[in-house]
């Protein structure tokens, strides 16, 4: 059956792609399997099946031994970021390293909760809205299927959050918003060329034009990134 959803078109191929059973035991696999048989899940609305879900990422995150903390963002450090932000209806967001998708939630409920949104409103906040990069498969799959729990995307259409390196290359879209919490560390595992030719010696090299410094700064690689995603307007 795993196999068989991997194969699937849209979001819900990209959930289950290379999924697996890893329990092992089958008296606990059965267990597993009623008790989530048990509950009436269409009955159940989409804000309290995200936050059930969101509860189990953010336990999740909270061990230490998992490793999962770095791509969970503080969803109060999120919450405060969007209120400053206060994004507006049809208008599009992007986040280069969406991690499990705090900031694209944050930012829905903050345009739900602010304002009355008509018909076409609605399907642009739903369809439109939200674009993000994640290139590790795990994290990119809690993400998915968090953006598909919180009622954002449809399960059979396209997915919006890339498995590519957002700093390889620009793609050549603009958006409106960057909401993002780049990963940290003094050295990428790129190293970029700028404008003039200049780049630091690393194991591989990519060649972005529209970044101004060379550096394997993680931190500003991202933010010469977001500089380019931008509409001119754009926040």
């Amino acid at each position: 059956m795993l196999r068989s959803l991997g194969t699937e078109k849209g979001i819900l191929g990209q959930i289950f792609t290379k999924s697996q059973n890893k329990i092992q035991d089958p008296a606990k696999l059965l267990k597993v399997i009623d008790m989530i048989g048990k509950e009436q899940w269409t009955m159940v609305g989409a804000d309290i099946k995200g936050d059930i879900y969101e509860g189990l990422l953010e336990k999740n995150a909270a061990d230490t031994k998992s490793g999962a903390g770095q791509y969970f963002t503080p969803r109060a450090l999120i919450k405060a970021m969007v209120a400053c932000l206060d994004p507006q209806p049809m208008k599009s967001i992007h986040d280069p390293s969406c991690g499990t998708g705090g900031f694209f939630l944050a930012a829905y409920d903050h345009i739900i909760r602010n304002h009355d949104l008509d018909r076409d409103q609605k399907a642009f906040l739903k369809n439109k809205t939200f674009s993000g990069n994640e290139i590790v498969a795990g994290t990119r799959r809690l993400c998915l299927m968090n953006m598909f729990l919180h009622n954002i995307g449809e399960i059979d259409g396209n997915t919006f959050i890339s498995p590519n390196d957002a700093l390889i290359a620009d793609e050549g879209f603009r958006v409106d918003y960057v909401l993002a919490n780049p990963p940290f560390g003094k050295k990428s595992s790129m190293t970029i060329t700028n404008e003039e030719g200049d780049q630091e010696r690393q194991d591989l090299s990519y060649n972005r034009q529209d970044f101004w410094a060379s550096t394997s700064n993680k931190q500003l690689n991202f933010l010469q990134h977001i500089r380019t995603l931008l509409k001119v307007n754009g926040e």
